[in-house]
């Protein structure tokens, strides 16, 4: 009988990792951590608006990945010493930068371990979102747009007017009843005729984003549970390609992946593997030189 290889176990295993948010985001985290890397997620409650919000009423400072690790660092500054493990999510909607006339979600999870000494960043681009806005002035256009994107299950924000608009603001507005009211109050404040109406980003009031979270956390949870063969550090994981894939009929260079590359967030160690794609050649249509 072939003795079966036990899991090593995870350095987390047991300890509380710090997740600083305002919007029930462990929702999402909570359960591939726990399952993977059998870490307690702790949500500490902070007003995180105050670096931004998806509404526009606080312009967020910095880019999304300087906001992630802020948020990370008020745990630290806010608990003291005693937090060791500090994590953080922050997301952008846009257009898709590979689907045209696409909207996307761009989700960032940060995690800062002062037990080993090392951060770690990791994203996530998903075509799998309500992302949605639009200026209306009649009911019907309200209740096609709501329908649209989702709602009732996935929530909405009204204002009067145009996204200019700073009060007054409606939110997390997630039954018709509600929306009609809103909208007859928005119309009655309305400068132009108009009313704004976009989809809630925040993650509590909206399931599309909050499962695109997830798909991030269940790869930064597996990224955790692999340590660096040559100094132990948690983290073990791709940090980057190198190309020069040769092409099959030339055999020049080309711009495809030739390796991937694996290496430790905390020492400089690096690994070379085989690429995920498997080829050991590249089409002549990729080449520069069968197909300038």
């Amino acid at each position: 009988m072939e003795k079966q290889s036990l899991k090593p176990r995870s350095p987390y295993a047991g300890r509380c990792i710090v997740l600083t948010t305002k919007h029930a985001k462990s929702i999402a985290i909570a359960s591939p951590f726990f399952e993977k890397l059998n870490a307690g997620v702790l949500e500490y409650v902070v007003d995180t608006d105050q670096l931004g919000t998806f509404s526009g009423e606080v312009e967020r400072s910095g880019n999304a990945l300087e906001c992630a690790r802020r948020k990370c660092e008020l745990a630290f500054d806010l608990l003291g010493d005693t937090v060791e493990f500090a994590l953080a999510s922050e997301g952008s909607f846009g257009p898709h930068p590979f689907i045209p006339f696409s909207p996307c979600d761009h989700e960032i999870l940060y995690f800062i371990d002062r037990k080993h000494d090392f951060y770690l960043h990791m994203s996530h681009v998903s075509e799998k979102t309500n992302y949605r806005k639009e200026s209306i002035n009649s009911l019907e256009e309200l209740l096609k747009f709501a329908d649209a994107v989702q709602f009732p299950s996935h929530a909405l924000i009204l204002r009067p007017s145009d996204r200019e608009t700073k009060t007054p603001i409606f939110k997390g507005i997630n039954c018709q009843l509600e929306l009609k009211k809103v909208f007859t109050e928005c119309m009655k404040q309305s400068a132009n005729g108009n009313v704004w109406v976009e989809t809630d980003m925040r993650a509590q009031f909206n399931p599309s984003r909050m499962a695109v979270i997830k798909e991030l956390a269940e790869k930064l949870a597996d990224r955790l549970s692999a340590n660096c063969p040559a100094c132990d550090t948690p983290s073990w994981g791709k940090v980057r390609v190198e190309p020069g894939l040769p092409c099959q009929c030339c055999k020049s260079e080309t711009k495809m992946t030739k390796h991937d590359i694996f290496g430790c967030t905390r020492c400089s160690y690096e690994e070379k593997y085989e690429p995920f794609h498997g080829l050991k050649h590249s089409d002549p249509g990729n080449c520069e030189f069968c197909n300038p």
